[in-house]
């Protein structure tokens, strides 16, 4: 079920309802919070954000993704009990939280898995992770891009959206370079290069957000690395995976259950 800017994950108490904020993608390789909720016991009314339409097309500014979050599915209507979101999404989930403790009277929790503030190298990281999936090019080409891609990022006084376009374009070329070798048609390669757009517009909108103060008052459940986000939040736990393991593994999801049976959720 799809109602406006979210989609229903797990059905189950609607009185206590569990929001989820992440870029989902059957194309990425880290484990997302459908897998997730499939873990989670007993089943549990959870609704996973989707991307504005746009955000293929233009970089989107957060009050638009926000914007388009508040408007909360009839599923949802009762309460929110908690918002949980992974990496960026646990920016975007403070912000969420905030605007419904205002709508609602009451706080939801704050969950967040691996929490990451954005910088300039969040578009570097997330260049050379798809562009070292593109084995049709050589190492050296591949080297080649990444290495353009990390001497645009590590620009100083750069605008994050100037640079995001800059990341974008270089992106463009060089998966053109990809899909030609590949024989992709023109409609594949389009919604391969919008999908991309739309995570760095993604990027570019929780860069305009301070979650900090929001993320004080939040549980962190990390890998084994740990995560940039976590010393901010009032308590962590750590778990020995990977960061693209940590909404798969068995133990982070008993985790999380017994975090939301503790509310009663």
């Amino acid at each position: 079920m799809n109602a406006g800017s979210w989609r229903r994950i797990s059905e189950g108490n609607q009185q206590k309802a569990v929001l989820a904020v992440d870029f989902d993608s059957t194309a990425r390789p880290e484990a997302g919070f459908r897998q997730f909720a499939a873990l989670l016991k007993p089943d549990r009314e959870i609704w996973q954000t989707t991307q504005p339409d746009a955000a293929d097309r233009e970089l989107l500014s957060a009050e638009t993704y926000l914007q388009g979050w508040r408007e909360l599915p009839e599923g949802v209507r009762g309460h929110v009990d908690t918002v949980m979101g992974y990496c960026v999404g646990g920016v975007f989930a403070a912000a969420l939280a905030d605007a419904i403790a205002k709508e609602q009277g009451t706080r939801p929790a704050l969950l967040l898995f691996d929490p990451e503030p954005v910088d300039q190298m969040s578009l570097y990281r997330d260049f050379k992770k798809a562009v070292d999936t593109m084995s049709i090019l050589s190492e050296e080409e591949r080297e080649g891009y990444i290495g353009e891609a990390r001497a645009l990022c590590e620009t100083e006084g750069e605008g994050f959206d100037s640079l995001a376009l800059q990341v974008i374009k270089l992106y463009e070329t060089t998966a053109g370079v990809a899909f030609e070798r590949l024989e992709f048609d023109e409609e594949t390669s389009e919604d391969l290069l919008g999908l991309f757009r739309s995570y760095v517009s993604y990027l570019f909108a929780a860069r305009q957000l301070s979650p900090e103060e929001s993320w004080a008052t939040a549980g962190a459940l990390t890998s084994a690395q740990s995560s940039p986000g976590a010393p901010h939040a009032l308590w962590e736990r750590s778990f020995p995976v990977g960061t693209e393991e940590m909404l798969s593994n068995p133990d982070v999801a008993e985790a999380t259950h017994r975090f939301l049976q503790e509310r009663g959720a």
